[in-house]
């Protein structure tokens, strides 16, 4: 057995119940042999999307161990189902004993606040300057870079006459 993190995507309808999605959640994990450890509410959001013809999403946080061979039947059971959007599942080797304690100290039903930088920068009007230090490359630097001379050219650049289309040569009658 190995320790895994599964990242669930749910329909927003099927959320307000939450004792249906650590359900579901809890008979996928029956399916192949694995142990729920955890399954916690992450966060409710945007999709970037449509995803089945929805809009928004509720990520479901979840670890357990299980079987390293069964984790692809695991992700195809998730993926027949009509309550989970997508799902992604990860190796949790560096989660520590006391993360893990933390994590189950936490109400399922209430959403994990995102940790430091998992914030949502594409909301900010100008998140370039927040990006933080840079040790000793110094500031960044968001001038035009002038020519790039190597870097890929559109045909019409290359065609001579600045972009007028080039005459094809009449074929030779045999």
């Amino acid at each position: 057995m190995k320790r895994y993190e599964g990242l669930f995507l749910f329909d927003n309808a099927a959320t307000r119940d939450w004792a249906g999605i650590e359900t579901e959640v809890r008979r996928l994990c029956e399916r192949i042999g694995a142990t729920l450890l955890i399954c916690l509410k992450f966060d409710e959001r945007k999709l970037q999307f449509e995803i089945r013809s929805r809009k928004r999403g509720t990520y479901v946080l979840t670890y357990f161990d299980a079987p390293p061979d069964k984790i692809t039947a695991l992700e195809h059971d998730a993926q027949l189902s009509e309550l989970i959007l997508r799902c992604i599942v990860l190796r949790a080797e560096n989660l520590t004993e006391q993360k893990l304690a933390e994590l189950k100290a936490h109400p399922a039903d209430v959403p994990l606040q995102p940790m430091a930088g998992d914030g949502r920068r594409h909301d900010d009007d100008d998140h370039r300057d927040h990006r933080g230090d840079r040790g000793d490359r110094g500031p960044r630097d968001y001038r035009d870079r002038g020519d790039r001379g190597d870097r890929f050219r559109r045909p019409e650049e290359e065609a001579p006459g600045g972009g007028e289309e080039a005459e094809v040569p009449a074929l030779a009658d045999e």
